[in-house]
Parts: structure tokens; C-alpha cells; sequence
């Protein structure tokens, strides 16, 4: 069966597909592996993440590690998805600042793309990384956060996969909020350009 992103435009011609558990399943396959890539939720309408090697999915690792209400941040597996953690954080009184536009894209593979934002005042999902972690082309192990090295997570957290695989997520989160939503149906356009705020 040939693997396709979500939309099916887009077949990825991989040799071999893995879903690790484990990061040392990960180092594993990154060991005997060639031109490993790796694949989030596969919303992406490019080849990116494509190779005619090994394509790792980061589905099976989708645990939510840590919550640490001290220094509010949240530690998430790489193959968490958007909709998982935004009610698992909003059940425990957090939120994150912004959110992936679809409840199934994953974390992971928003940030490492640089996915969803607008503005300074509104950064993409990768601002609100404090730390991750990543299984390297050699099969080691890297863990950067922002506190030790700013500048070198910076460098990392949109890497669209050519600094290695993530397979671990430090984010920021902020007490949980609610967000209104106005709808005017049927409302003239010369209304809409003058009046409303």
C-alpha cells in the first residue's frame, strides 16, 4: 500500500515505513537506515518529507510526558497532535498561546515546518518551543533548550528535518482561556466597512 498525505495528492515513494515507539527504536532505524526522513500527520501538499529510503512516522510516539505548572510548560512525544493536547491542557487549566489550524496535525511536525502564525504579536507554533529533543543522523541523542542555548534551539526548532528527527517537545503554555467568536450573516458590505470594529 502506497502511503499518501492527507489530502492523497502526494505519494510518498519511501522503501521502507517505520512507526517507532521508542527513541531507541528511533536511533535503531536511523542506524540502519538510508536517507531517513521523517513524516508528521502528512498534511504537507509537498515532498519534503518524502525519500526513497526510510520514512519514519512519529504516530505511535503521541504521549503527553510532563506537565510542569511551576514553569508552565508542557513536554509532548513527537507524535502528539494538536487536538489531544489542547483538551488534555485545557482539562488541567492551561492552554497553549496559538494553535494548528486542524485538531490532527501533530506537534512536531507544525513547529519543525514553522507552521500557523501571523505576526510578531502572534509567532508560529515554533515560538513556543522551550526545548527539544532529537535522534541525529549519527543515531545520538540531542537535547537543547532554550535556557542553556537560545541561539542553537532557535537554529534547530525550524529544521524541516535537516538537523534530525524529533522526537520530543518542550512548550510553553498559559493558563486556559476562551475565545469568542462573532458571526453576522446577510450583513450589507457597506455596514461591514464602516461600522464594525
Amino acid at each position: 500500500m502506497t502511503e499518501r498525505n492527507w489530502a492523497g495528492n502526494v505519494a510518498y515513494g519511501a522503501a521502507r515505513w517505520h512507526e517507532p515507539s521508542t527513541v531507541a527504536e528511533v536511533q535503531a532505524i536511523v542506524a540502519r537506515g538510508t536517507r531517513v526522513r521523517a513524516v508528521g500527520s502528512r498534511h504537507s501538499f509537498s515532498t519534503i518529507a518524502d525519500t526513497d529510503g526510510d520514512a519514519v512516522s512519529m504516530r505511535r510516539m503521541d504521549r503527553i510526558v510532563a506537565l510542569d505548572a511551576t514553569a508552565r510548560t508542557v513536554t509532548v512525544e513527537g507524535g502528539v497532535r494538536y487536538g489531544e493536547l489542547a483538551t488534555y491542557l485545557h482539562v488541567n487549566g492551561w492552554a497553549l498561546a496559538n494553535l494548528a489550524s486542524l485538531p490532527h496535525i501533530s506537534v512536531a511536525g507544525a513547529v519543525t515546518t514553522g507552521t500557523h502564525g501571523s505576526g510578531a504579536g502572534n509567532g508560529n507554533l515554533a515560538t513556543a518551543v522551550d526545548a527539544l529533543e532529537l535522534v541525529t543522523a549519527t543515531g545520538d541523542v540531542v537535547q537543547v533548550n532554550r535556557s542553556d542555548d537560545a541561539g542553537l534551539l532557535d537554529a534547530l526548532v525550524v529544521g524541516l528535518g535537516a538537523f534530525g528527527i524529533v522526537t520530543r517537545l518542550t512548550l510553553r503554555i498559559e493558563p486556559t482561556f476562551q475565545v469568542a467568536q462573532r458571526v453576522y450573516e446577510h450583513l450589507p458590505f457597506a455596514t461591514a466597512d464602516h461600522e464594525l470594529p
